[in-house]
């Protein structure tokens, strides 16, 4: 994951969660890289978060839940999202 999707990444969610600016970005960076490894070791390490938007969008709930401290549920809640993705990603 390059710096440039990671800091466009970070802008998305920085907005769609309304991080008050003292919040540190390093936090959020962390858990956009621990997601990207967690759906990539999962699915596939050929997951293009740049174009395919439901790997992204994926990701950003992972993000989100992390913010808010409810990984656990996260994991459960998209569970089938995961799967779906480890479908696809087989028959490319």
């Amino acid at each position: 994951m390059n710096e440039a999707l990671i800091s466009s990444l970070l802008s998305e969610i920085k907005g769609e969660l309304a991080t008050p600016s003292s919040y540190p970005d390093l936090i959020l960076i962390t858990y956009i890289k621990e997601g990207a490894q967690d759906i990539q070791n999962k699915v596939s390490g050929l997951i293009d978060f740049e174009n395919d938007l439901t790997a992204r969008a994926l990701l950003k709930a992972y993000v989100r839940y992390s913010y808010y401290g409810q990984r656990d549920v996260f994991k459960i809640r998209y569970d089938n999202e995961y799967l779906e993705l480890q479908i696809r990603y087989i028959n490319v």
